[in-house]
């Protein structure tokens, strides 16, 4: 029993992440996910409760790689402070992008989401981290923030695909801010 469990359930978020990659993030129902998926429609609202936990199931699915590699880049005391920065933000918006659909998604249903966070704390925690690394006394929870809305989806589907600036450049631009973030003269954090 329980093999086939996991069975539905990896054949469920693996349908979702196709319908909401080929039709929109709001281009899905519960009941389309369980018929393509083989499964009772039962079974998808038993296992996800309703259609934002099953969008957040299937960006936590599909984000494990990343997550990892960010949690990797906290402990990579080897690599200089202000490169881990740089490699957190590029990889994040490289996630984004590939999972564009999929993100757009979960900030749909989470206002408070950040790429595979959907609470953002996780995300925001980690980069606050690193920026308080190469600028302790900066302002790093509001720096962090500035940066991560750069990496939003709708922001990022915006510029690469309603105003045509093309991947390369937005991806330049964002790493060349977060560039601009680290090096230069900040305040310190305000007394609150």
């Amino acid at each position: 029993m329980r093999k086939d469990a996991e069975r539905n359930r990896a054949a469920i978020l693996a349908t979702a992440a196709r319908l909401i990659a080929d039709h929109g993030p709001d281009g899905f129902s519960m009941e389309d996910v369980a018929a393509a998926a083989g499964v009772g429609k039962g079974t998808v609202f038993r296992r996800f409760g309703d259609r934002d936990g099953l969008v957040r199931a299937v960006v936590d699915e599909t984000s494990q790689t990343w997550r990892a590699e960010s949690a990797a880049l906290l402990e990579a005391s080897d690599v200089p402070a202000q490169e881990r920065v740089i490699t957190f933000v590029a990889t994040l918006f490289d996630h984004v992008l590939a999972a564009l659909p999929l993100v757009t998604a979960l900030e749909r249903v989470s206002s408070r989401s950040i790429a595979c966070d959907s609470g953002s704390d996780l995300t925001h925690q980690r980069l606050v981290a690193l920026i308080a690394q190469v600028r302790p006394g900066a302002d790093a929870e509001y720096l962090a923030h500035a940066l991560l809305a750069q990496l939003r989806a709708d922001v990022l589907r915006h510029l690469v695909h309603e105003c045509g600036l093309g991947v390369p450049r937005v991806r330049a631009g964002v790493l060349s801010l977060a560039r601009d973030v680290l090096t230069a003269g900040w305040a310190a954090t305000p007394p609150v």
